[in-house]
């Protein structure tokens, strides 16, 4: 009876202790299963950060992609596709801005000061992104630079974010078109001598865009492609072909300072400060149109594959760096060319300064032409892609990706800017999936995936593609120089899509609290980094409104009124 007793005893307050954990744990908020990371996070970096959160099943199971569609893109896909269509033909215009701002001082510092912003709003679109929409492993993503602009500003807002991209894209595709047809111009000259045929054809436009039309109608097909992903050979192809482009610029800029039999040093073209505001006013937005591509960020994102916070800030770091330096590269040695020239002066297509039958220089042409050849179908798809998505009846997106609600639960933080020692450790990505930075595919509560790639027929693809794409061409035709798209695309389009809008989406939507989305441990150990990010973004505001509007007027007088 005894035993009985005391069994009976221990049993009720075991019960008892167990009933009242489980109560207990009922009233506790979620546990934060990354904690360690969020201090570690905190202790080494004070820079602005931007807060990615992961979640899990309410019942632990692991993502599953039951859609049949995966993501395709790897790291180096990534950078390839992102630097061929920043990395082009704006390079060319690069000695220019050296030389008119000061090419031993205030133009390479203008150059990293343009990186860093330009990485910082890389960021904050994918934090945008991320923060309404957590991606998937392994499922594609949905997001688009016009779904981030109308999370953040309405309805109003996506449809001029679709016509800046487009915009961007068009005239961007006219750029690249003048310089081919001004690249190309001995090609012409040389297949139509050869023809005898020069002595037939009296019209001057057509035997000046003849080549140009030709590998438009050669690159058209590119340009029907589903996904940037499938162009990721090509990019990696542009990026030699730029990389050979610029080797034969440094070697003649090199080779012409060493033989110069000029009296004047070679060191009397170097100078610290522009000789006028006005020069640096025309500089600026040749810095800012070689950095533009934001509006491939989301897309390329979409189909990275595991796009975990360590590997996404690789691919940014890695894409923005490599070009700052090819750019600092040739912006130097092709402005301190000008010693070699009858004016000391460069033109806005450094190429133009150097023999046209010069044979070294005929291979940088060469690669030249493969590398805007290349770039071609990354500038048209998103304007087509926009055309499809909104214009045309009928065109459906590439998969149905299903709600899940979203937990709160685990958070996981990723810089902004890169902090110290961060690059060690993530000099080689791991590719293995990592459980605790698995993030999760989440989708708005409307279900809207606008900003998936539609899925429309070859037959649609190819005739909104060819509307844009020899429109584009028509257009390039009728322009004198290069100068002139660089300039105007600069001044305003590139600074409101490049700067303007990112930061001030990510204001936004980061200020949201909704049901999908909570950030309960974001208040509470991260109101500081936060803060510091968003200040950098309203002085980014404050600085690019006043310098879009002044930079505008600039290139719109000089355009149609002249330098003088």
């Amino acid at each position: 009876s005894f035993l009985t007793s005391t069994y009976q005893s221990t049993l009720l307050k075991l019960l008892s202790t167990t009933q009242t954990k489980k109560m207990e744990e009922a009233l506790l908020p979620p546990s934060n299963t990354a904690t360690t990371t969020s201090t570690a996070a905190e202790e080494v970096d004070h820079q602005p950060v931007v807060t990615i959160t992961t979640a899990t099943y309410d019942n632990g199971d692991e993502e599953e992609n039951d859609t049949g569609v995966y993501r395709e893109g790897t790291i180096a896909s990534a950078r390839f596709n992102i630097l061929s269509t920043m990395v082009g033909g704006g390079c060319l215009s690069l000695p220019l801005a050296f030389q008119q701002s000061g090419n031993s001082l205030l133009g390479p510092l203008l150059l990293l000061l343009t990186a860093l912003i330009t990485d910082f709003c890389f960021r904050l679109l994918v934090a945008s992104a991320v923060h309404l929409k957590r991606p998937h492993s392994t499922r594609p993503g949905t997001d688009s630079f016009e779904s981030i602009t109308q999370e953040a500003f309405g309805p109003k807002a996506f449809i001029m974010s679709q016509l800046l991209v487009f915009f961007m894209c068009f005239f961007g595709a006219v750029g690249y078109s003048v310089l081919l047809r001004d690249m190309m111009e001995p090609v012409n000259d040389a297949i139509l001598e050869s023809l005898n045929l020069l002595d037939f054809i009296k019209s001057e436009w057509f035997t000046k865009n003849l080549t140009m039309f030709a590998v438009i109608l050669l690159v058209t097909p590119a340009t029907t492609l589903q996904t940037l992903t499938s162009l990721k050979n090509c990019g990696a192809m542009s990026m030699f072909s730029i990389f050979v482009l610029g080797s034969c610029i440094v070697f003649r800029s090199v080779q012409c300072q060493v033989n110069n039999p000029s009296p004047e040093p070679w060191y009397s073209y170097l100078t610290l400060f522009p000789d006028s505001p006005r020069e640096l006013l025309d500089a600026l937005p040749l810095y800012i149109s070689c950095f533009v591509c934001h509006y491939n960020i989301l897309p390329v994102h979409n189909e990275l594959q595991n796009p975990t916070p360590k590997r996404v800030s690789w691919w940014l770091r890695t894409t923005t760096w490599g070009a700052f330096g090819l750019y600092l590269i040739m912006g130097w040695t092709g402005s301190a060319y000008g010693h070699c020239t009858p004016t000391g002066k460069v033109h806005g297509n450094v190429l133009l300064d150097f023999d046209k039958k010069d044979p070294l220089l005929l291979v940088g042409r060469m690669c030249l032409a493969v590398t805007i050849t290349l770039a071609f179908p990354m500038l048209v798809i998103p304007g087509r892609d926009i055309i499809i998505r909104s214009y045309l009846p009928g065109s459906t997106t590439t998969a149905e990706t299903p709600v899940v609600e979203q937990s709160p639960a685990d958070d996981l933080q990723e810089p902004l800017l890169p902090s110290e020692g961060e690059e060690d450790n993530e000099a080689a990505p791991d590719d293995e999936f990592n459980d605790e930075e698995a993030p999760l595919d989440a989708v708005s509560e409307s279900g809207n995936i606008d900003g998936a790639p539609p899925s429309s027929s070859y037959i649609v693809r190819l005739l909104v593609s060819i509307a844009i794409f020899w429109t584009a061409g028509t257009v390039a035709s009728l322009v004198d120089g290069i100068e002139v798209v660089w300039d105007l695309l600069g001044s305003s389009l590139s600074i409101l899509l490049s700067f303007l809008i990112p930061c001030g989406s990510y204001l936004v939507i980061t200020s949201k609290e909704t049901e999908a989305v909570s950030w309960p441990y974001d208040r509470d150990n991260n109101d500081g980094k936060r803060f510091w990010s968003r200040v950098l973004c309203w002085a980014l505001i404050g600085i690019f409104t006043p310098l879009m509007i002044v930079s505008t007027a600039n290139a719109v007088r000089n355009t149609f009124f002249g330098n003088n």
